[in-house]
């Protein structure tokens, strides 16, 4: 194995914990994890529902998560290419996302199951891969009622990520 083919193993790694921690501090509103898996100057496109830098996904994001009782971004494997004589690279990934809403009026829970495709640029600065812009869009999705909740010791809406 070249060198070359380790820097892009490495990277490939980097990339791919970069999506995962995304994932992890999306689902535990950890705002400075999430913040971490951007370069500052990054940009953020939610499809119609948001677009703008980082600082205002965050705000946005502190704003709409709460409201939600959990949530579950479950990643499937990224497709990474890597241009490391550029320190640059495109990262797409699909996520099934789940989220659970507080009971209504009626007390009916409602779960929301969205397919989501993440598009990525990655930029290598400071020796070190983070995303520069993404760009997700919502391939499908799905609401409804909530069936019966099991009975213990199963939990809802663990709050170790909460």
């Amino acid at each position: 194995m070249s060198d070359g083919d380790f820097e892009i193993l490495w990277a490939e790694r980097a990339i791919t914990r970069v999506v995962l921690r995304y994932a992890r501090a999306v689902d535990a509103c950890d705002f400075e994890a999430l913040r971490e898996c951007f370069h500052p100057d990054a940009r953020i496109h939610y499809g119609e529902l948001f677009s703008g830098n980082l600082d205002e996904a965050i705000e946005w994001l502190r704003d709409a998560l709460p409201r939600l009782q959990s949530t579950l971004h479950d990643f499937g494997a990224p497709w990474i290419e890597i241009d490391p004589a550029a320190g640059t690279a495109t990262c797409e990934s699909y996520s099934t996302n789940s989220a659970r809403y507080p009971p209504d009026e009626k007390g009916e829970v409602i779960l929301n199951v969205t397919g989501t495709r993440y598009l990525d640029r990655f930029e290598h600065r400071d020796a070190d891969w983070r995303i520069v812009e993404r760009r997700n869009q919502s391939v499908w999705s799905l609401n409804a009622p909530e069936l019966p909740t099991p009975p213990p010791p199963f939990q809802v809406g663990s709050p170790a990520l909460r």
